[in-house]
């Protein structure tokens, strides 16, 4: 039925045994320490999305460009027409004729 180990099957099986446990420590400070770093990381990127200058800049539409393209839109020109002359996007185009907030 259950065979006896013999005194080398036991030093063996100890040994492996060991050797597991010692890997698998190993690893667990590995990514202990991998997570410390995309943590720490994360909290870096996060600094420095917050800094301003690394924020994209807002274009301010000037009152000329808003006068440009209210007259081409009097005109009976096309968002699409208005916004190759003036380079504005037709977003902001729209906003400008419908005297919407937030112009940029």
């Amino acid at each position: 039925m259950l065979k006896k180990l013999r005194k080398n099957d036991y030093n063996w099986t100890g040994k492996y045994i060991k050797e597991y446990n010692q890997m698998v420590s190993y690893y667990e400070k590995q990514l202990e320490e991998k997570n410390r770093i995309i943590e720490s990381l994360r909290i870096e990127n996060e600094n420095l999305r917050k800094n301003i200058k690394f924020q994209g800049k807002q274009k301010q539409i000037s009152d000329n460009d808003i006068e440009q393209i209210r007259q081409l839109k009097n005109e009976g020109k096309s968002y699409s027409y208005i916004s190759n002359v003036t380079g504005w996007s037709k977003a902001t185009i729209s906003r400008v004729i419908n005297n919407k907030k937030n112009i940029y």
